[in-house]
């Protein structure tokens, strides 16, 4: 039997279960690690497109500083 330690609701475990799926071995391994920072690869990557922690354009103007911590 597993269990599932994660913060995020079922349902979105669930749906997002087939992309991690894809991940490389490698990059589980270096994440389980700790040697790369997930939430910060998340922020780099939404910032990159434009889009707040809520997924949504707000452009890359105003990006920077909604996504800085």
């Amino acid at each position: 039997m597993t269990t599932s330690t994660s913060t995020a609701a079922p349902s979105t475990d669930h749906d997002l279960a087939g992309y991690v799926q894809a991940f490389d071995t490698r990059f589980l391994v270096a994440i389980h690690r700790g040697e790369i920072d997930v939430v910060r690869l998340a922020r780099e990557e939404l910032m990159n497109r434009g889009l707040d922690s809520d997924g949504r354009w707000i452009g890359f103007a105003k990006v920077d500083e909604a996504l800085r911590t």
